[in-house]
């Protein structure tokens, strides 16, 4: 009985580890990151926004495909006009993201050239961006061009931004009027 009492009063002397964290814990971080593959894993990352995120303090990377990847050049490298188009889920809106990181960064001294419209409000939240109505003070079902053009001129802010912008991006160009442009 005097043996079990000296091993229990040394085990009791010795200092127990703390734990600094459940296992479960670690393993639920890891969970909530999507998987890579290969292919993603070797893909060149394009920035999806300029400013970091807010939470994270990074800045949102994605791989595009090739055909996104061309988009991308045609436009930001090549700088030509482009409309693309697609189903639900292939990747437009990311794209446009893309497309607007890239042209912020490479026009970083002079941001008013480029602007950042929609047809509706919606879909200009998603990208970051204004209505076209609200952003060239154009009103809506007005069909007398020369009345807007007066309307416009009038309006001294949405002026200027016709006037100095050089890239006009507009998200679901297919629901403006056709007759504004």
């Amino acid at each position: 009985m005097a043996r079990a009492q000296t091993s229990l009063s040394s085990t009791t002397a010795t200092k127990k580890r703390k734990s600094t964290g459940d296992i479960d814990e670690g393993r639920a971080k890891q969970a909530k990151q999507p998987r890579r593959t290969l292919d993603t894993f070797f893909a060149r990352q394009v920035p999806v926004s300029a400013a970091p995120d807010e939470e994270t303090g990074k800045i949102e990377h994605v791989s595009l495909n090739d055909e996104q990847m061309r988009v991308l050049q045609m436009v930001v490298d090549e700088e030509k006009n482009v409309f693309f188009t697609g189903s639900a889920g292939t990747g437009k809106s990311l794209l446009l993201r893309a497309i607007i990181a890239a042209l912020r960064k490479k026009h970083a001294k002079k941001p008013e050239v480029i602007s950042v419209t929609a047809s509706t409000g919606m879909a200009a939240s998603n990208i970051g961006g204004v209505t076209i109505h609200s952003w060239g003070a154009v009103t809506p079902g007005m069909h007398d061009i020369e009345k807007l053009i007066s309307f416009i001129k009038t309006c001294r802010p949405a002026h200027k931004r016709w006037k100095d912008t050089k890239v006009l991006i507009i998200d679901e160009v297919s629901m403006v009027d056709g007759n504004l442009w």
